[in-house]
């Protein structure tokens, strides 16, 4: 494995020549803040185009999460009776 890294690394670029910038992320010709947190993009700036195109289905969705574990225990065991009575009725 050191060997085929030590080739990728062998035909790399031989005239690059480290500077001071290089390597700086790109933010639209501007410079970057010192402070990392400045440059993070959350993640709702980054999926907003998807959830706000399914919002009629996201909206329920996330209702219906209470974060209380007995209600995910609930739904588990009634869609496990369900999944169980269709098989039994299939077979």
């Amino acid at each position: 494995m050191a060997l085929v890294a030590y080739l990728f690394y062998q035909m790399g670029e031989s005239s690059y020549k480290k500077t001071r910038l290089k390597g700086d992320p790109f933010i639209s010709g501007n410079r970057p803040s010192k402070d990392p947190r400045d440059i993070h993009v959350g993640g709702d700036n980054l999926y907003w185009g998807f959830t706000h195109a399914l919002r009629k289905y996201l909206d329920p969705l996330v209702e219906g999460h209470t974060g209380i574990v007995n209600d995910y225990v609930y739904w588990f065991v009634v869609t496990l009776a369900f999944v169980l009575v269709f098989l039994y009725l299939l077979i």
